[in-house]
């Protein structure tokens, strides 16, 4: 197998872009465009019926309907899997581009017209089945680019925490999304005798892809300034995704006398997830403590992701209650800080740092407030604001579109207002 390389490089301009890499570029992104759609939409009607200036009707009431399928589908699985597995997985590997280009654009559109019939449509059930159609599409996309850099391959050196992580993440999706389509598809064949589902059904193999996607990027982000021993990181990943996914379909599948067992199954899953990221974060701080570290604001969202998750753990063990939502919580760290590593050092264009740490902080203030007794609408109010202020920072990026070189002075973006990532 191939080495994956860090992201942190000295930048150098794109030249001569191959169609296939243009390709790429242009999937990721529209998957990461997607993603912040809906965490944006889902992210906004949260902040506006937990502050009471929600209507319960028309667009508005199925869009507060579609918020848990918003979340959960269309931000984890189209941003740290898709998305970022897209972008990195080509230079991780070594490789030019990703297999199956033209079936990686068909995925974002059967993504993108899942997600619009999620927020329209007051039966889900049809746009559930295209969701697990296009995640079974971008699995495959990533597996096969996967497998075949094995193949090609001359040396056998192993592959990074992030690719090992983005690799697992689409092997959960697709021995778990078919049983998710199935059981939507039984729902509506019979629907006398089972009951209809949502997105809430599929919230453990989420919590699954988080957990190991999202430490694989958070791995990524301080690639620079620890070393991390990659073997005992993929003996873990690859435990917690078999266990993991083997323990969800037999609890999901459980009926009547079985429910018992299902209970203990699923127990027994929230423990796994728990220990696992205990051990990663151990992993992660040991590999980085003695380190210089230097506070990148990709690595600020790393340390987020570490705290949240922490902190579920704890949350689980005293009320036995509290991982799962971590995991979904801690999936917005992985994003935000995938997406400044991705702007700043894997594309190597200039952001505005300021706007940047106030987004984290910001966040970090949100986050706070949920777990606070009374608090809860001043969190959802401070989200908002993150929103926006990343919202404005992406813009001022985007439009501005500075390079930078890595570790030297950048006139071009001092001149701007910031400073080099």
């Amino acid at each position: 197998m191939i080495s994956a390389h860090s992201l942190s490089h000295q930048y150098s301009a794109p030249v001569g872009k191959t169609a296939s890499q243009r390709q790429d570029a242009a999937a990721g992104t529209a998957y990461l465009l997607l993603a912040a759609s809906a965490a944006l939409v889902g992210g906004g009607v949260s902040v506006l019926a937990g502050m009471g200036m929600l209507p319960a009707t028309g667009l508005w009431g199925r869009l507060a309907q579609a918020h848990p399928a918003l979340m959960l589908l269309y931000v984890v699985v189209p941003a740290l899997v898709s998305g970022f597995g897209t972008l990195w997985l080509p230079r991780a590997l070594g490789r030019g581009s990703m297999l199956l280009g033209r079936l990686n654009l068909a995925a974002v559109g059967v993504f993108a017209l899942a997600a619009v019939l999620t927020c329209t449509l007051p039966d889900a059930r049809i746009a559930h089945i295209l969701w697990s159609l296009g995640a079974l599409m971008s699995a495959m996309v990533l597996l096969s680019t996967i497998f075949d850099s094995c193949a090609d391959s001359l040396e056998q050196t192993s592959f990074s925490p992030f690719v090992w992580g983005e690799m697992l993440s689409a092997a959960v999706l697709l021995l778990s999304v078919p049983v998710f389509a199935a059981s939507t598809l039984r729902t509506w064949l019979w629907p006398a005798t089972n009951p209809v589902i949502g997105a809430e059904y599929f919230a453990a193999p989420i919590g699954l892809i988080v957990l190991l996607a999202g430490f694989g990027i958070v791995f990524e982000m301080a690639a620079r300034i620890g070393q991390v021993k990659t073997r005992p990181v993929a003996y873990i990943m690859a435990a917690t995704a078999a266990s993991g996914v083997v323990a969800w379909a037999k609890s999901s599948l459980a009926h009547g006398a079985d429910s018992q067992t299902a209970q203990m199954v699923g127990n027994s899953l929230l423990a796994l997830c728990s220990l696992s990221a205990v051990c990663l974060a151990g992993l992660w701080l040991a590999g980085t403590w003695k380190a210089r570290v230097s506070l990148r604001t990709p690595l600020l969202w790393g340390l987020g992701f570490l705290a949240v998750v922490a902190g579920g753990w704890v949350v689980q063990l005293v009320q036995g209650t509290g991982l799962h939502p971590a995991l979904q919580l801690g999936a917005l760290y992985a994003v935000c800080g995938g997406f400044y590593l991705w702007r700043g050092e894997a594309c190597g264009f200039w952001y505005p740092q300021k706007l940047a740490r106030l987004h984290f902080v910001l966040t970090a203030a949100a986050t706070l407030c949920l777990f606070v007794s009374g608090m809860q609408v001043l969190g959802c109010a401070l989200f908002g604001m993150a929103a926006l202020v990343f919202v404005l920072a992406a813009v001022i990026s985007f439009q501005r579109d500075i390079p930078v070189v890595t570790g030297h002075a950048n006139v071009a973006a001092s001149a701007a207002g910031g400073s080099a990532p």
